[in-house]
């Protein structure tokens, strides 16, 4: 398993795109701002792109989800049935997701865990490949950055939702890289680091009144 983390835009945001090396099928991580630096890269490593995944629907992680479906037929955008709503300009077509579901991409399993509270349906992708060496890695969107979590105070937002899903990432793997969706504090690090020096993790763990005090 490869990944490559692409900082786009006036936002600091990552697009990633994540592929199996063995047969060169790719899927690409919350497509935004600018979409032929990634299909530039798609094209080097001369990559397949076979999904095209979102963390969740805010258009700074979206923007440029319609000319991949435009440029491959039979392309579905994957993302949580609970933010298609969100969707500027209504792409299509769409796999919704409920949560729970393995998504196969080549030799790579992508569990979708439905992580609530910067919106609705954000998901968290955990990519390995059974069987492997490597401990994986979690694509957290903006349910969890580097020293930080995603906001609560939005529209749709739920602080109480967004803590329960920061304690299901709490419970993964201490080793798992974490790839989250901004650029924030940094550009990766492990479930385990975050446990121990991320604030945020660490008053989820406490309780809920301090997680609150604190995300609101």
């Amino acid at each position: 398993m490869k990944i490559k983390q692409l900082k786009l835009g006036p936002m600091d945001n990552f697009s990633y795109v994540i592929w199996d090396e063995g047969l060169n099928e790719a899927a690409v991580i919350d497509p935004a701002w600018q979409p032929e630096a990634i299909e530039a890269f798609l094209q080097k490593e001369k990559l397949a792109l076979k999904l095209l995944l979102l963390t969740h629907a805010h258009p700074d992680h979206a923007n440029a989800a319609g000319f991949f479906l435009k440029q491959e037929e039979g392309l579905a955008l994957t993302l949580h049935k609970d933010d298609a709503f969100m969707l500027e300009g209504a792409l299509k077509p769409q796999k919704l997701l409920i949560g729970d579901e393995a998504l196969i991409l080549g030799r790579i399993t992508l569990k979708v865990l439905h992580t609530p509270g910067h919106t609705p349906g954000s998901v968290c992708y955990a990519a390995a490949v059974p069987g492997g060496k490597q401990a994986g890695a979690v694509f957290t969107g903006d349910t969890l950055f580097i020293g930080e979590c995603g906001r609560a105070d939005l529209p749709g937002s739920d602080p109480r939702a967004l803590r329960q899903s920061l304690l299901k990432l709490a419970a993964l793997p201490d080793a798992m890289e974490i790839w989250p969706g901004h650029a924030y504090n940094g550009n990766t690090s492990t479930i385990g680091v975050q446990k121990e020096y991320n604030i945020y993790m660490k008053l989820a763990a406490k309780g809920e009144a301090e997680f609150l005090k604190a995300a609101l």
